[in-house]
């Protein structure tokens, strides 16, 4: 079973106690929005029991330089899991270039039609990301109520969102677990086997991947 905890941004000491209260040997992934790169964020180097990947609010340089990083995109294959990360800032343009917003939040197109073609070529049974794919996060966004969701609905244009809905249409996981729109929600589309499950800040989700192989011994297929 593999911890997923939602975002972060920025409260390490709580992110902290999270992990610090585990079972020793429990693995956990945190999906973005850490707020690496924001003034006063520090985590030092974890156990390799904790992971984490980078989502709008986060430096990508900084991120790639932590060694607990699990890279941008990548396949586990120990639990048939396959990740990407990144998302679009519908508030960019109150924020600061190199200081609160990254020009590169986003992976490019290349990048994005690179993680599609590894998806496909696994077909992972798990998926997790910090946005979710087009058609998930509009279902999802209509349902709730407020301005606030109402405005995220233009993250359900975007390209990583189209990038995951393309992912989708080409194959649908058991499970797919995202963070970026500060919710607990799990659901289903319509005609869709997927069980979605949305994870809201600092909230954890338990993944059963049924692995019952030691996932510290193994390397992944990260970029």
């Amino acid at each position: 079973m593999i911890k997923i905890i939602g975002d972060v941004h920025g409260k390490t000491g709580d992110y902290k106690r999270l992990v610090r209260d585990m079972p020793e040997g429990q693995r956990s992934i945190q999906i973005g929005d850490m707020g690496v790169g924001f003034a006063g964020w520090r985590i030092h180097q974890m156990s390799q029991d904790h992971k984490w990947f980078r989502g709008n609010h986060d430096c990508p340089e900084k991120c790639r330089a932590h060694e607990n990083y699990l890279g941008d995109y990548g396949f586990l294959s120990e639990d048939n899991l396959f990740w990407l990360a990144g998302a679009f800032s519908i508030d960019r343009q109150w924020r600061t270039p190199g200081v609160t917003w990254w020009h590169d939040e986003e992976l490019s197109y290349v990048e994005l039609q690179a993680a599609i073609s590894l998806y496909e070529s696994h077909k992972p049974k798990f998926a997790i990301s910090h946005e979710a794919p087009a058609k998930a996060a509009k279902f999802m966004l209509l349902s709730l109520d407020g301005a606030y969701f109402s405005a995220k609905l233009g993250c359900s244009m975007s390209r990583t969102a189209e990038a995951l809905q393309a992912m989708l249409d080409i194959h649908q996981p058991d499970e797919w677990v995202f963070g970026h729109y500060h919710v607990n929600k799990t659901f289903y589309l319509p005609n869709c086997k997927t069980k979605f499950t949305c994870v809201a800040e600092l909230s954890t989700y338990e993944l059963e991947t049924g692995n019952e192989k030691d996932n510290r011994q193994e390397t992944p297929e990260a970029v």
